[in-house]
């Protein structure tokens, strides 16, 4: 029999990391030549996160819309012909819900994904083509997220779907695919936080991982070796189910269609029910916290403007929901599914000392509360917070000839060209601080895959970033804050505001020419009150302390 050869790091300079989710999928890379960047997939077509929907032709079983053109299709009037809708189709490799969900006939699981995949593949390839990773063409190895509850069959069928959308080819070496678990992939990501804590050797944490559609649990044992570095180590068996937040939006369907039936008697329009829905996701779940009733504005193509029923909080073309019903109705059960399996998962370690939550659920500001409120008790901490800006300062990027002005476009010292203005993200909004995201985890893990600088993310700590300066001269940097709902390209846009000025001086190097590059780390520190940052040249550190008050 033949040996299969080695596998060759150098055949794929590029490393595309993957993180496929029930709602939302996210996407980075980063270059095995490029010392520490990764570059963000931020846009998508005509949305702003790449979405599950697709619609296909139920005759020919074939694919003709997908993420938001699946909503502007839905939504013609004139719309004739009839389509089978396919969404949240990552739960179908579930095992447990066998009998739950049901794959629509003549659709095979393999196909349905591997067609996703392959229109998401192919647009973060056409994203990537605009940077330096056009070079590389064809030159790509992956790592691909699943949960660490999937079965072997179901990690396989994902492998298989990869293959099927032509991302990889069958004759590839088993290592241009990695399959990393997503609870893995976001404790790489935390490894820093455990100085937020205090953790050492023999501490466990957990990784709470609750997405759109499942929950993954796992613990790590904290390992410090004789030289003082810190190991992680599994201390027990995984725990996982399929109980994310797209379980609420089911129970949030069924309240709202139970309020609308008592007015319409099951008349409500398709579309008027999915704008509903829509604003539920977007704007009310993400803000509720468990304090107060939430109000949903009735679109006019309801039909319900003029109608009033104060029983069902109807009125004024709004539709009141109570906290009361909310809690008991839509969240809790949910909830409480969560925190059972939590504790199920702290019965089998003995040192649990920090929760780390994660995932589109995890940053749930009702989920964190009732998480807290069920184990601070046991002084068990849990990280998670959430800005309502976005945070970071001005720089210059590489020049985009198809994104930036060409105003903006300026050339360095040293021949490069540049576009000025840029919005450098430090913290991004909505998503939870000191431990960050599923996305953040992902475009890390890839750093740690490309290049091995491991320059983390602690936001409870510190925030560090590296950029490339000039001798001999001072940087001027502002802070912003942004408060739009997609991250902003430039710190001139509307919606961004000036919090403060600070200056960075050029300390004399002896061997250092005018124009030479000089790297520069910026790190930031992050308290109730107060910002303090620093820069760090040579060795040599600049502090500048200012009042937060944005």
């Amino acid at each position: 029999m033949d040996t299969a050869p080695p596998f060759r790091l150098s055949d794929y300079p590029v490393v595309i990391g993957i993180d496929f989710g029930t709602t939302y999928s996210g996407a980075a890379y980063g270059i095995t030549t490029s010392e520490n960047e990764v570059c963000d997939i931020s846009t998508w077509p005509k949305q702003r996160a790449y979405r599950y929907p697709k619609l296909y032709n139920p005759e020919t079983l074939k694919l003709t819309h997908w993420g938001s053109a699946v909503r502007a299709e839905c939504n013609k009037n004139n719309l004739k012909q009839q389509y089978v809708l396919l969404q949240q189709f990552k739960l179908f490799l579930d095992d447990t819900l066998g009998d739950v969900l049901r794959v629509p006939d003549g659709f095979k699981v393999i196909e349905i994904i591997a067609d996703y995949l392959r229109e998401f593949h192919a647009h973060v390839v056409s994203e990537m083509r605009k940077g330096f990773a056009h070079q590389f063409e064809g030159r790509y190895r992956y790592c691909l997220t699943v949960p660490a509850m999937w079965s072997d069959r179901a990690k396989q069928m994902m492998r298989e779907a990869s293959i099927l959308a032509g991302i990889i080819d069958k004759d590839d070496h088993h290592d241009r695919l990695m399959l990393i678990s997503e609870p893995e992939a976001a404790a790489i990501y935390c490894e820093k936080a455990c100085d937020q804590f205090s953790m050492e050797d023999g501490d466990e944490f957990m990784i709470c991982d609750a997405g759109g559609g499942t929950l993954d649990l796992i613990v790590f044992n904290v390992k410090m070796d004789a030289n003082g570095n810190r190991k992680f180590q599994e201390s027990a068996k995984g725990m996982g189910k399929s109980c994310g937040s797209v379980f609420i939006d089911k129970k949030m369907r069924k309240l709202l269609k139970s309020k609308l039936n008592k007015v319409t008697s099951g008349r409500v329009p398709v579309h008027a029910l999915e704008n509903m829905m829509e604003h539920f996701i977007e704007k009310l779940k993400p803000s509720f916290d468990g304090t107060e009733d939430q109000y949903l504005e009735l679109p006019m193509n309801a039909g319900l403007t003029e109608h009033t029923m104060p029983s069902i909080g109807l009125g004024d073309g709004m539709l009141r929901f109570s906290l009361e019903e909310l809690k008991a109705k839509v969240y809790e059960p949910v909830v409480k599914e969560v925190l059972e399996l939590v504790h199920k998962q702290k019965a089998e370690v003995p040192n649990l000392k920090a929760i780390f939550m994660v995932g589109g659920f995890g940053s749930s500001q009702y989920l964190y509360s009732r998480v807290h409120e069920e184990f601070d008790p046991l002084n068990i901490k849990v990280s998670v917070r959430v800005p309502r800006y976005w945070y970071g300062i001005d720089i210059t990027a590489p020049f985009n000839e198809l994104l930036d002005p060409p105003e903006y476009k300026i050339t360095n010292p040293d021949g490069s060209i540049r576009c000025d203005h840029r919005f450098s993200v430090f913290v991004k909004r909505g998503q939870p601080l000191g431990k960050n995201y599923s996305r953040k985890s992902l475009s890390y893990y890839v750093q740690l895959i490309a290049s091995n600088v491991l320059i983390g993310l602690d936001i409870d700590k510190c925030t560090s970033k590296r950029y490339t300066t000039y001798y001999p001269r001072h940087t001027a940097c502002t802070f912003y804050a942004g408060n739009t709902d997609d991250e902003p390209r430039y710190v001139v846009q509307e919606g961004v505001r000036k919090v403060f000025d600070f200056e960075i001086p050029m300390p004399r190097l002896p061997d250092a020419m005018p124009g030479d590059p000089v790297e520069l780390t910026i790190n930031m520190y992050f308290g109730e009150v107060e910002l303090r940052v620093e820069a760090i040249i040579k060795d040599k550190t600049y502090q500048v302390v200012c009042n937060f008050n944005v």
